[in-house]
């Protein structure tokens, strides 16, 4: 391509040819609204990505756009490993909606190589998706096989056991399956990391006013950790 303009255009040129007007028409109909919205599965946004080479620019002119297929190519096109610390917490804190949350913690921020500084501030940020965004992360780290430690670990089980098992604590639907996610991925790494989780559970009933509701976690996380043992 001559100049990024001409990569944008040939990047609409290739939504179009891909487009799905009942998807589209769909995610409208329940709340999901953007200036444009291609309705392109997710599959074939992969393939449009492959036809482009990672490129910091161009990633960044997506992202502004209020466009679905946009924000979503440029997680897949955005350079990990030069991606600016401040500009990750910008674009969280612009996330519109949890599909894009999703791509973002799943293509772009897990491979960021400060990735476990970046989510030690973001579970404390409150923009609407930034602690879904951080269990995200978390769950795809561990997805991985990677590992945390130190503060980090001590963060992720904390602020795990707020979310899950304090009714209280104001998490909303998002977070508490994002944070539920995380510590399914993370207690199926070993018999050690599965009894911590459950263990925790176990303290959160103890001083919760109605535990059935943190029973049915338990049971729940027990049966995941019995299943991939």
């Amino acid at each position: 391509m001559e100049n990024l303009q001409d990569e944008i255009r040939e990047i609409r040129g290739q939504l179009r040819r891909a487009m799905n007007g009942v998807t589209s028409t769909s995610m409208r109909e329940k709340g999901i609204v953007y200036k444009l919205n291609f309705g392109v599965s997710y599959p074939d946004i992969k393939e449009i990505a492959r036809t482009h080479e990672p490129n910091a620019e161009l990633a960044s002119a997506l992202w502004k756009e209020d466009i679905r297929e946009f924000k979503i190519l440029a997680t897949l096109l955005c350079p990990a490993d030069t991606f600016p610390r401040e500009e990750a917490k910008r674009w969280v804190e612009e996330i519109p909606y949890l599909e894009i949350a999703e791509h973002c913690a799943r293509n772009l921020f897990a491979h960021l190589p400060y990735k476990e500084d970046l989510t030690l501030g973001l579970i404390y940020n409150r923009a609407p998706f930034a602690r879904t965004v951080t269990f995200l992360v978390w769950a795809n780290m561990f997805k991985r096989g990677e590992t945390l430690t130190g503060p980090y670990l001590a963060v992720f089980l904390v602020e795990s056991f707020r979310t899950v098992g304090w009714e209280g604590y104001g998490a909303d639907v998002d977070e508490r399956l994002s944070a539920l996610q995380a510590m399914k991925i993370y207690g199926r790494q070993s018999e050690s990391n599965a009894s911590r989780i459950l263990d925790g559970i176990k303290t959160c009933m103890e001083y919760a006013e109605d535990s059935a509701y943190l029973q049915e976690i338990y049971n729940d996380l027990k049966f995941e950790f019995e299943y991939y043992s």
